[in-house]
């Protein structure tokens, strides 16, 4: 990283970044947080489509519809791909002003349950731009993320979508508000449409999407109904997100303590493993990251010992046994196991963290 080519040009110069990198640019944060988003976006949208909003009526209506029927299905593949969620809010954003055809989206989100800071997510025309914000937002999205009723000349429904077919028409209080938000070309344009779509998770809301655009009588009533169900998709990785960092801060915990601690998942696959733990099975991390924990223990010792355990605290039982176990340098250890269940956000366990203490 450090010696990453990309570390010396502007992000304004990020393909020059991508030609010269000196081959880690995908671990470079420039590249990371501004890039075209068509080079790890796999949206397709075909020629012949229709915009998924705006007012169309005969052939152009069943385009449309079979549009927004292709774009939920491409949600759907998003959400099941599971890739990290930083990943899946950029991936959905772009793909839907693909398919919305719009200038510019935008997606706020709070972090945790702290609040502590937002993330945004932007993508004008074909680029992405990712920004960390550690204070409160002091634009319209700030308001609705703080659950304040917007001014009243926007529009709103019953699940709180706000929008306008014309800003122009806005008060000068809720135009102040919109020229507020940042990380989108919202405070340079003053007319338009622009729908404000709020994403809720637990109860609350935690997000809102920003969809701007130049043109005006853009949103119906069957857009915002549209838009509100396709961005309920958002809570859904709201939560994976809040439950990744969870087993981020556990594993970075784990990697501190000096008994053998390994993490694994609900499909026994090793998601973590400290150094201690490496040493005791002679293993490196690659031998070990990634990779099924029969694979790593032997079938033996998995089916006897190791599976057994795991499963009671895969079912949030905090198991603690005695057994006797082999060692690259201990061989028949005495030992006392402890198979600690780790949950997710939503109170299921999603992993289970393994602490071996010798007896000996």
């Amino acid at each position: 990283m450090e010696e990453c080519y990309c570390r010396s040009l502007s992000s304004e110069n990020i393909e020059k970044a991508y030609d010269f990198c000196s081959g880690d640019y995908k671990a470079c944060a420039i590249f990371q947080n501004v890039f075209r988003a068509q080079d790890v976006v796999a949206a397709q949208v075909a020629k012949e489509s229709c915009p998924v909003i705006g007012l169309f009526t005969g052939s152009q209506r069943l385009l449309q519809l079979q549009a927004r029927q292709e774009l939920s299905l491409q949600v759907l593949e998003l959400l099941e791909s599971n890739p990290s969620a930083r990943n899946m809010f950029r991936d959905f954003i772009f793909m839907l002003r693909n398919f919305c055809c719009v200038n510019d989206i935008t997606l706020y989100i709070l972090d945790g349950d702290n609040h502590l800071h937002q993330e945004i997510v932007g993508c004008q025309g074909d680029e992405v731009t990712e920004l960390v914000v550690p204070k409160k937002l002091e634009c319209i999205c700030g308001q609705i993320l703080e659950g304040e009723v917007p001014d009243q000349t926007l529009n709103r429904n019953d699940s709180g979508v706000y929008w306008t077919n014309d800003r122009t028409s806005l008060s000068e209080e809720a135009a102040q508000g919109l020229n507020a938000c940042i990380n989108t070309c919202c405070p340079e344009q003053r007319e338009g449409s622009l729908a404000l779509v709020p994403v809720h998770y637990q109860g609350r809301t935690v997000g809102v999407v920003r969809i701007n655009d130049p043109r005006a009588d853009l949103f119906t009533l069957d857009d915002i109904r549209f838009l509100d169900g396709l961005c309920s998709a958002l809570s859904v990785i709201v939560g994976r997100a809040r439950a990744e960092r969870n087993r981020e801060y556990a594993e970075m915990i784990v990697e501190t303590l000096k008994s053998p601690i390994g993490v694994v998942d609900s499909e026994y696959v090793f998601r973590k493993a400290n150094a201690e733990f490496l040493r005791w099975i002679g293993r490196s991390e690659a031998d070990v990251h990634g990779r099924e924990m029969v694979d790593v223990v032997g079938k033996g010792l998995f089916d006897q010992i190791y599976r057994p355990l795991v499963d009671r605290a895969l079912g949030g039982e905090r198991v603690k046994e005695r057994v006797t176990l082999d060692f690259a340098e201990h061989p028949a250890t005495s030992c006392s196991v402890r198979c600690l269940p780790h949950s997710d956000v939503a109170g299921s366990v999603d992993a289970v963290i393994i602490d071996i203490h010798s007896l000996e």
